[in-house]
């Protein structure tokens, strides 16, 4: 959704004005992302100095620089924040794309960002092989330790090499609504039904084959990519066919709403999820599934309505369009 949201606006930026201002959409990023993950991590600060809650030297530094996913520290109040820091730093190399390849050059878009499709698979394997040992070639056995020692830092679990295909896919749906848009329509209304079962099928289709035990080298570098695909249709299909079928749930206000607070509860909610014990807490009900979800809703809004919202007007000084 990030991918496709992001592309779609700088697709629209430079069709409207002729070009796309990177500073703009650079400070309309730090507007949004920043004030409330640096309260976050002054969150942190606090609990580490007043609790017993304690994380090493290099999840602070991973925090601080949103480079947690390559950091390998298991610290679980923080540790959701990998995936920000994978939708970061993909958007420090795709914006300058756009601008100095040009963003009406839709086919080499497209090319670049069929590129993860195919690097990002490898990187999971991988993965795999280098830090579980398992599955390395035959004729690579002799040289594991020297592969070892060079893709450890690059290949952990949460690296961006390993994730930065799902942002790609859905950069590439953007693209295709900005410059296919009615036969993308077409197909998706005249295909309804299949093109939202299939997706569903081959969504689901990586956790049925992950319970054969063997199949773990295929099943986990294909399964995301193919599960960021078929949510890309489904994406695509909930804008066209907003009140078909499942999709009118989506714009039920409620569903809405948490929508609009999603960026809060992601960033709030792992403190709820951690388990009071994590912090030196009495057990209480709060803090455990699902009686957290009460408070992260209501941190949420806290943080929506009195902290994030407030900064919009300021955002939109660097909205062009």
């Amino acid at each position: 959704i990030s991918g496709f949201l992001i592309t779609w606006l700088l697709v629209f930026e430079n069709d409207r004005s002729g070009h796309i201002n990177l500073k703009h959409f650079y400070a309309r990023r730090a507007l949004r992302i920043l004030p409330v993950y640096y309260a976050f991590i002054l969150t942190l600060v606090c609990l580490q100095l007043f609790t017993v809650y304690t994380q090493s030297v290099s999840a602070w530094i991973g925090n601080l620089t949103f480079t947690t996913n390559f950091v390998t520290a298991n610290v679980w109040p923080s540790g959701h924040l990998w995936s920000l820091s994978v939708e970061e730093q993909f958007y420090l190399l795709w914006p300058p794309m756009l601008v100095f390849i040009c963003a009406k050059n839709t086919r080499m878009l497209m090319f670049l960002l069929t590129l993860p499709v195919f690097i990002a698979p490898i990187c999971r394997a991988l993965t795999v092989m280098v830090w579980n040992g398992q599955h390395c070639p035959e004729f690579l056995v002799k040289y594991y330790p020297f592969i070892t020692v060079i893709l450890k830092p690059l290949l952990p679990y949460y690296s961006f090499f390993n994730y930065f295909d799902s942002l790609a896919i859905g950069c590439a749906g953007a693209i295709v609504f900005a410059r296919r848009r009615a036969v993308a329509e077409t197909f998706l209304k005249a295909n309804a039904l299949l093109a939202g079962l299939v997706a569903l099928a081959l969504i689901l289709l990586p956790y049925v084959l992950g319970k054969l035990a063997w199949l773990d080298i295929i099943v986990w570098p294909l399964g995301y990519t193919l599960q960021a695909i078929d949510f890309s249709i489904l994406l695509l299909q909930s804008i066209v066919l907003p009140y078909w079928g499942f999709y009118r749930v989506l714009n039920w206000s409620w569903v809405c709403h948490i929508g609009v607070l999603s960026y809060s509860i992601y960033i709030w909610q792992q403190l709820f999820a951690s388990g009071s014990e994590t912090f030196g807490f009495r057990s209480v009900w709060w803090m455990s599934f699902p009686g957290w979800l009460i408070p992260v809703f209501i941190v949420a809004m806290i943080s929506f309505y009195g902290f994030e919202r407030p900064l919009f007007r300021l955002r939109s000084c660097f909205r062009e369009v």
